[in-house]
């Protein structure tokens, strides 16, 4: 998401675009990592579609990938990403990449906090 350090380190220069979106899920704050994370369900959860000016081999891709998949060089995976509905502020709808977190041992052995309103940015601000 544009304003956070993975941002910053993986996006930053090859962000051609940014819509605000949500997706039908639970958005969780994980904070021993301090990020977010969407799992399956039925609230809406807000973020922003991030369309990437990428080489042909997908290097960008390629490297977040890597980023959400893994936390710290660990060799269970946490995020995959898995095409969705997308619903824009504009009202259509669009199947994408989107990242859902997948590790359900993290998540019974780690603090999580449920946000209620799907909206991890707005949460951090609060905070």
């Amino acid at each position: 998401m544009k304003g956070y350090h993975n941002y910053d380190k993986y996006l930053k220069d090859k962000a051609l675009s940014h819509k605000k979106a949500y997706i039908e899920g639970f958005m969780y704050h994980l904070p021993s990592k301090k990020c977010p994370a969407v799992i399956d369900g039925k609230d809406k959860v807000y973020g922003q579609v991030i369309e990437i000016e990428d080489d042909e081999n997908g290097t960008t891709l390629k490297a977040v990938d890597y980023l959400e998949r893994y936390f710290d060089g660990s060799d269970e995976i946490m995020y995959t990403r898995e095409v969705r509905d997308v619903y824009y502020e504009d009202g259509t709808i669009e199947k994408i990449n989107v990242y859902i977190f997948k590790n359900d041992k993290f998540l019974k052995d780690n603090e999580t906090i449920y946000i209620k309103n799907g909206n991890w940015h707005d949460y951090n601000l609060k905070k």
